[in-house]
């Protein structure tokens, strides 16, 4: 060990004294230049011009009179710059200037050495990379390790109890949250048809297939957000989907003006507006055209009249574990948006206090996951979920 920290310290010396040797040397360079006769400078130039006099007569670019006439001026200055033996620059004056540029170019690596001395540790021994995937493993969060431990659950309970439908919604979300699209759509599939066609779960379970197929929205999961939409035509879920389908078979007029009708009756903080604005800008630039002058249909417009207080109003109903009265409903719908969020909130944050006091009531946590899904907080919803899916 002592032997490989001498070697160590041998190479480390060797760099920095070629490091500061090659910084150090056009400095010196320039020094010594300035100490050289200006006459030898002139001279050379003076040589250099009696060249081209001699070239440009050749070429008949000047009279003999003219390049005689030139000659003997450069001849002229010659001799006086042979009696002129004034040195290049004033070296008193540029000591300052040469000194700060080697003190820096020393102080760095000596700097450097000093700073290893310090914090280095030239002993310690590499981490192995399998040493580094395991610290990764170790370091997911307690939420990660929660979600998978309930999915393990999940499966046991579901081999006891195959018509489980809560169960195969959770653990389908739960593969779904983790890219195991292939076991979501399995688990989706089960969890739809026990539900009698939940239009929620049909929205779900084609975009599970969509996803397994690399986010192609296939003729099975296009149904699937169709019918999802004769149930609630407000589901932005289905109508993004929908307007993939048309981008992906050609029609990106189509697919424009479903993601503009989308838009329009979504509220101003929707968690999706961001993607599918991106998504209009994308297909209004293929099509070459101004995606602000892309207006809403009709339809659209009147669904954007009434879906802030419809959706206000289901929000509230899904929250409060004993269900809002008539008067705050009625309160609520008479509020100012913000003062609508603030109170659904308030209600949202009172359930999830009291899911603190009374972790076992498992209602209690799915009603807070569903509380949370329309809110658009997902990783809350899949908090909530894990801790339902740890209750029997």
């Amino acid at each position: 060990m002592i032997a490989a920290e001498i070697q160590l310290w041998i190479i480390l010396a060797f760099l920095v004294i070629l490091i500061t040797g090659i910084l150090i040397w056009p400095i010196l360079r320039v020094k010594s230049d300035r100490n050289i006769p200006r006459e030898a400078y002139d001279i050379k130039i003076y040589k250099d011009q009696l060249l081209e006099i001699e070239t440009d007569l050749e070429r008949g670019h000047l009279m003999p009179d003219q390049g005689k006439a030139a000659r003997l001026e450069i001849n002229r200055r010659m001799l006086d710059s042979s009696d002129n033996q004034e040195k290049l620059g004033e070296p008193n004056k540029s000591y300052y200037r040469n000194i700060i540029p080697i003190i820096i170019s020393i102080s760095a690596p000596v700097g450097a050495v000093l700073l290893y001395l310090n914090l280095g540790n030239p002993s310690k021994p590499d981490q192995p990379f399998s040493d580094r995937e395991a610290n990764r493993v170790a370091s997911q969060t307690q939420q990660q390790r929660n979600l998978i431990e309930a999915t393990n659950k999940m499966v046991a309970h579901l081999k006891r109890n195959p018509e489980d439908l809560r169960g195969w919604t959770l653990l389908a979300r739960s593969y779904l949250m983790n890219s195991y699209y292939a076991d979501a759509v399995s688990a989706f599939a089960e969890a739809y048809r026990l539900s009698d066609g939940d239009p929620e779960l049909a929205v779900d379970y084609a975009e599970a297939l969509s996803l397994a197929e690399k986010s192609v929205v296939t003729q099975e999961a296009f149904a699937l957000f169709e019918k999802a939409l004769e149930i609630d035509n407000k589901n932005a879920k289905a109508r993004y989907y929908l307007g993939m389908f048309e981008a992906q078979q050609g029609n990106v007029r189509s697919a424009l003006q479903a993601w503009v009708d989308l838009v329009s009756i979504s509220d101003k903080d929707a968690p999706w507006l961001p993607v599918v604005r991106k998504k209009i800008n994308s297909a209004a630039k293929e099509l070459g055209i101004d995606a602000e002058k892309i207006k809403p249909t009709i339809a659209a417009q009147k669904k954007a009249i009434t879906a802030q207080n419809a959706n206000d109003k289901a929000l509230v109903d899904n929250t409060l574990t004993k269900g809002p009265t008539t008067t705050d409903i009625e309160t609520a719908m008479g509020m100012t948006e913000e003062d609508r969020l603030e109170m659904i909130e308030s209600m949202v944050e009172r359930l999830a206090m009291k899911m603190k006091k009374n972790p076992k009531d498992k209602l209690g946590w799915l009603r807070l996951e569903r509380a949370y899904r329309v809110m658009g907080k997902t990783m809350r919803a899949n908090e909530a979920a894990a801790q339902a899916a740890k209750l029997p």
